[in-house]
């Protein structure tokens, strides 16, 4: 069907003038005349008849403006669909995250980016550093936020943040010092690790490794809230990202304590693929992004 010739009827079927539907249309009233001889030529169908300047419809013309309606009430709609995302009032966010990032710093980012773009849908999934790169690799989310340095020509990656790993304990944890960890408070301690290949549980085995500590690692958790509170009841202490652990630090459920290690530090990166093309709405959220990584 052509599309063109089924307008033209359509309008002059509305307007049931052909001089109105010439007019909408920007041609002139012949050429409405001829576009609608057309239509019925080709289907062997009368769907209009013209008396004088009467327009008036077949059976089979209000069968065809009831289907046309619905077609050109859908164009309309497409069209605006279209302009809302021209304006940017509208759209879509794919992010993939690392849990400590995906749990903790993203959640206040979004809340501010929301507040002036309310239309935008966010979708937050969390997954192992190796699967975020993969998948941006492959263009199947439109950001990333890693736990560690990517080295990959199709990914570009921005340091955004640097946090302190800190050792946490009970309340009541027996300290020699209040104000930083000392090795021999963690000798032969329980200790709570994280799943192997998290970028805390590498920091933490070097640092037994480089300290030559006897721990028991009696478990091994792949979640931060897990662990918290695996401390809080006493069975081990934990190596964590101070921010993580902020809430409780608080409350005085767990201490806190640093550690003197220069290399004891995590970073996060902001990564996406070299070639991503970036809607309005997903470089207004990286530029918040890089403004809130300035000022924390």
């Amino acid at each position: 069907m052509n599309l063109y010739h089924l307008k033209t009827f359509y309008y002059t079927a509305k307007c049931r003038s052909l001089t109105k539907a010439a007019d909408i249309l920007c041609i002139t009233q012949p050429a409405v005349t001829k576009q609608i001889k057309l239509l019925q030529s080709y289907y062997d169908l009368k769907f209009i008849d013209v008396i004088g300047k009467k327009v008036i419809l077949t059976d089979a013309g209000e069968h065809l403006y009831a289907i046309a309606d619905k077609i050109f009430d859908m164009e309309i709609q497409a069209e605006e669909s279209i302009k809302d995302f021209q304006d940017s009032s509208r759209g879509r966010i794919s992010i993939l995250s690392c849990e400590s990032f995906g749990a903790y710093y993203l959640p206040y980012i979004i809340s501010n980016y929301n507040k002036s773009n309310r239309n935008i849908n966010i979708s937050v999934i969390i997954r192992h550093n190796e699967s975020i790169v993969s998948n941006t690799v492959e263009l199947n989310n439109d950001i990333g936020f890693v736990s560690k340095p990517i080295h990959n020509p199709k990914i570009s990656v921005q340091e955004i943040l640097e946090d302190n790993i800190v050792c946490v304990v009970p309340y009541n944890y027996p300290l020699r010092r209040k104000d930083c960890l000392e090795v021999a408070d963690i000798d032969g301690c329980n200790l709570i690790v994280h799943e192997k290949d998290s970028v805390t549980r590498k920091m933490t085995e070097a640092f037994i490794k480089k300290n030559n500590l006897n721990v028991n690692i009696h478990y091994e958790v792949s979640n931060n809230e897990a662990i918290k509170r695996l401390v809080e009841q006493g069975l081990g202490i934990s190596f964590m990202s101070s921010y993580i652990v902020s809430e409780e630090l608080k409350t005085g459920r767990l201490i806190a304590l640093p550690v003197e290690d220069e290399n004891f530090n995590r970073k996060y990166y902001m990564i996406h693929h070299v070639d991503k093309y970036f809607p309005k709405p997903l470089k207004d959220f990286m530029d918040l992004v890089r403004q809130w990584s300035d000022i924390y």
